[in-house]
């Protein structure tokens, strides 16, 4: 897969600097030939995908693209390679951030947060709904914990990378995969962790 699963729109998912329209090329140009391309496709990952350790919604959909393309070996250089690998262990290390109820604040009652997501993304002025998102404190709660649970939703496509660029003939690469895995395994026990610790109580 080296063009974003077609059924993800990415006009109603959001990153860092507003709607995620723009993530499609980006990831794009990871595969591509020109090296300037694949440093301006890890650029994005790193401060729009997941900005200073916080995941958005786009998040997890774009790891998941990236997952597939580590498993197929379709980058075409151990630097981005090795970039990838970084930003999927800050996607595991996201999953773990924790709210007392993240289930709850993903699906308060009485709104539908898909379809009023989507009604300030779909107006005349895109930015300035993705502004009004984080000005409904209970939105952009929904929208928050959304982000982090699309981050434990992909740790196993996480963990499976990882594994794959064990393997790898270089030693950057093989670095950046072991404590990817590292983060992606720590990740996993902490969120079941968190999950029992729910059931209980």
């Amino acid at each position: 897969m080296t063009a974003p699963h077609p059924d993800t729109d990415f006009t109603l998912l959001l990153h860092a600097y507003g709607t995620a329209a723009d993530t499609p090329a980006r990831l794009r140009d990871l595969v591509s030939r020109d090296e300037r391309a694949r440093a301006r496709a890890l650029l994005h990952l790193d401060s729009a995908i997941v900005h200073q350790g916080t995941p958005w919604t786009a998040t997890g959909p774009v790891a998941a693209h990236v997952c597939a393309l580590v498993g197929r070996d379709a980058l075409p250089d151990d630097r981005t390679l090795t970039g990838v690998l970084a930003f999927l262990h800050d996607v595991a290390q996201a999953a773990v951030l924790v709210a007392d109820d993240l289930d709850g604040l993903a699906h308060p009652a009485g709104r539908d947060v898909d379809a009023e997501v989507a009604a300030l993304l779909n107006g005349p002025d895109p930015e300035e709904g993705h502004d009004l998102i984080y000005e409904d404190a209970e939105l952009a709660d929904a929208v928050m914990a959304r982000a982090v649970l699309s981050c434990r939703e992909v740790l196993p496509a996480v963990a499976a990378s990882a594994a794959h660029a064990l393997t790898h003939p270089d030693d950057q690469v093989r670095a950046a995969a072991e404590e990817t895995a590292a983060m992606a395994r720590e990740a996993t026990d902490l969120v079941a962790a968190q999950r029992a610790n729910t059931r209980c109580a």
